[in-house]
């Protein structure tokens, strides 16, 4: 959806596969655009002597090195088509969530405590990995729904994995799971306009959304007036649906309401309009 990937093929995505340094590369890179990273950081670019010959592939390494994500494998090689190991990984995710920004535009928000995370295999990592490692775990990045804290031996039988093999190379499904948990913290939006809930409430009480307005390379689109409305629906027994909108003319019905704008189911120029992220609270 994010046009990170476009497969191993035209109709295969090799998930088994490994992935090397300079694939790598380009899926985080490719991840710049949607996430508000800029194009280029302050960091100056080794001058690595043995670049691949993909300009695609030079231009997502010098970017990546722009923003110190990358330091490559010596000061004066990137080696390209080595396998990323899960170390590794942790270690380029780590640092781009360091200057990827959240939908309020700040600082991806996580701990890094080391009774924060449940491996016991890590404690050879060089500092900057472990440390790497912990904060994706209480992301939630490297075990899905393993939340800070839940360490051994409280947590549940089968909850969590027990090791991260960092030594192990990673996969292209790995990889593809570890970067989707991690855009979820950022400011990345399909393409379009889209509407989520920021707050859940099952039974009653308000419901918080959020409205993004995203271009067709998904960066943040600003200053759009997006015409709201809302109906509150009523699930009790033996209540007859409500009509949101009237027939024919399918304008919005007296069920129907907003929070802003002067006529219901029109844009308008008293509609609430995106901020400099793309977004409308």
């Amino acid at each position: 959806m994010f046009n990170i990937t476009t497969g191993k093929t035209a109709t295969t995505y090799d998930p088994t596969g490994t992935i090397s340094r300079q694939d790598m590369a380009r899926y985080i890179h490719r991840m710049f655009t949607a996430t508000g990273v800029a194009a280029a950081g302050l960091t100056a670019v080794p001058a690595f002597t043995d670049m691949p010959p993909g300009a695609d592939a030079v231009a997502a390494i010098n970017a990546l090195a722009s923003h110190g994500i990358t330091t490559g494998c010596t000061t004066t090689t990137f080696c390209p088509d080595d396998n990323v190991t899960r170390e590794q990984m942790a270690l380029f995710l780590h640092r781009f969530a360091q200057v990827a920004k959240t939908d309020a535009g700040g600082t991806i928000a996580t701990s890094t405590d080391d009774g924060e995370y449940n491996f016991s295999d890590i404690g050879s990592t060089m500092f900057e990995a472990h440390e790497g490692i912990v904060r994706l775990f209480n992301l939630g990045v490297t075990d899905g729904p393993c939340l800070a804290g839940t360490v051994t031996p409280t947590i549940s039988a089968g909850t969590c994995s027990t090791t991260y093999r960092p030594a192990d190379d990673m996969t292209r499904a790995e990889m593809a799971t570890f970067l989707t948990r991690l855009l979820g913290h950022t400011n990345a939006r399909p393409a379009g306009v889209s509407i989520q809930s920021t707050t859940a409430n099952s039974t009653v009480g308000t419901v918080s959304v959020q409205i993004s307005v995203r271009n067709a390379d998904h960066s943040a689109q600003a200053n759009t007036l997006v015409d709201e409305f809302y109906q509150v629906h009523n699930d009790a027994a033996g209540v007859a649906a409500q009509t949101p909108f009237t027939a024919v003319l399918g304008t919005c019905s007296a069920n129907v309401s907003n929070n802003a704008g002067s006529t219901k189911c029109t844009i308008d120029a008293n509609d609430a309009a995106t901020n400099a992220y793309g977004n409308i609270a």
